[in-house]
């Protein structure tokens, strides 16, 4: 299982480096991506809000860690998660650091 982040954001490197420390089951590394992080996985891919989800809930090393990745997941939620996480990709570079 990898989580795929854009190399060349500064913002996108940091946050990775805080999913090292939340999940560290999950293999992080990065590409050079333009629009949405991706979680790769047997079952396929998972892109942008449910890739970190995914992530969280595979590999989150305590148990509020997997809960959040599972809330992260849900369906019914998708806008809500789904506007939040292009909100930050398009203002990730005036974004401080995580």
């Amino acid at each position: 299982m990898t989580f795929f982040y854009d190399r060349d954001c500064s913002f996108c490197r940091a946050a990775a480096g805080r999913l090292v420390r939340l999940a560290p089951l999950i293999d992080v590394a990065p590409l050079p991506l333009r629009h949405h992080a991706i979680f790769r996985a047997a079952g396929g891919d998972e892109l942008g809000h449910r890739a970190i989800g995914c992530a969280l809930a595979v590999g989150g090393r305590a148990r509020w860690v997997r809960l959040i990745g599972r809330v992260l997941c849900l369906r019914p939620l998708d806008p809500l998660w789904g506007a939040g996480y292009r909100w930050v990709a398009a203002n990730r570079a005036r974004l401080p650091m995580p």
